[in-house]
């Protein structure tokens, strides 16, 4: 039914489909009303996404045991799940990217096959709960919203692979060491969050391959940034597009693993460090990638030009 414009309700029979696997009305932008209660014991695969009309989540009647994705992204109006949802003890993805949710789903360290989380665009709720282990703080500071976003506690996901968290309105000194505790991310996404610096906590992720922090307001680099071989040393890709830095440390060579730098609409970088054009060579005998696109003062500086001819080659 992905795509049924149309679509405004769902006859409640529908709840009730034991067999069902796969249930997807990605699109269905018209639609207003599920079920109250569904209870389809073999659904896998559950995706709203872009339902920007549903205005609840209906209660779960039953397990759902083998439910292992649920997308609720550019669901607008959603504002919560049902605390049940704890029973789908199988959940390895969840998505609720640009959702009203503003209270963080209390259930949600109980999810112990969760993978993949996206919170993307939330606003945060008016309070924490106290019974919540947060990885997040309050710091209102500088910030535009007058409260920082909240985010549930992430103790325990240790199969926790991917998270994103963009335009979360994250704040320097938000991320606290907790975040250590998932031992098992591979992949963050941090884009468009408010940060002077990279948060050092982040080192103490070895297994993380993707880390992006574009827009992120970072103008500030310094060496001690990026930390020894034993943190971040896993690192495949780092994003730090649309930010505000003049330089790049020279201990970004550090992380021999890095296949991918962004530093793109980055337009107050000025100079790449020696050692930096150096460890191109270097990077293993996969092709790495340096893009720079509308880096402007750096293109006015000869010996940044020069370090690019040198030593970063394009096919």
């Amino acid at each position: 039914m992905e795509g049924c414009t149309r679509l405004v309700h769902v006859h409640p029979s529908l709840g009730v489909l034991k067999r069902l696997k796969l249930l997807n009305l990605r699109g269905c932008k018209s639609l207003r009303s599920l079920p109250t209660k569904i209870g389809m014991e073999s659904l896998e695969t559950l995706i709203l996404s872009g339902c920007s009309n549903l205005a609840r989540f209906p209660e779960i009647d039953g397990k759902m045991e083998h439910l292992k994705t649920l997308d609720l992204s550019d669901c607008y109006k959603v504002e919560y799940l049902p605390e049940n949802l704890h029973q789908a003890e199988s959940l390895e993805e969840l998505d609720l990217r640009k959702t009203a949710i503003k209270e963080p789903p209390s259930f949600i360290s109980q999810l112990k096959n969760l993978k993949i989380l996206s919170f993307d665009g939330c606003k945060g709720p008016s309070k924490l709960k106290g019974n919540l282990l947060s990885l997040f703080k309050v710091s209102q500071r500088g910030r535009m919203n007058s409260i920082a976003p909240m985010l549930p506690s992430l103790f325990g996901l240790s199969s926790l692979t991917k998270l994103k968290l963009r335009n979360c309105n994250l704040g320097e000194g938000d991320i606290s060491s907790a975040i250590s505790c998932l031992s098992s991310l591979t992949s963050l996404d941090l884009n468009g969050n408010n940060f002077n610096s990279i948060p050092a906590s982040l080192a103490q992720l070895s297994k993380l391959e993707d880390l992006s922090l574009s827009n992120c307001g970072l103008f500030n680099i310094g060496e001690g940034d990026i930390p020894s071989d034993s943190g971040l040393s896993s690192l495949r890709e780092l994003d730090l597009n649309g930010n505000n830095f003049t330089s790049i440390p020279a201990s970004l060579a550090r992380l021999s693993n890095l296949q991918y730098l962004g530093v793109c609409n980055c337009r107050e970088l000025e100079t790449l460090p020696v050692l930096l054009a150096r460890k191109t060579s270097d990077w293993k005998h996969n092709w790495s990638y340096f893009v720079a696109i509308n880096c402007y003062r750096l293109a006015e500086n000869m010996s940044a030009i020069t370090l690019l001819k040198r030593h970063i080659k394009v096919d």
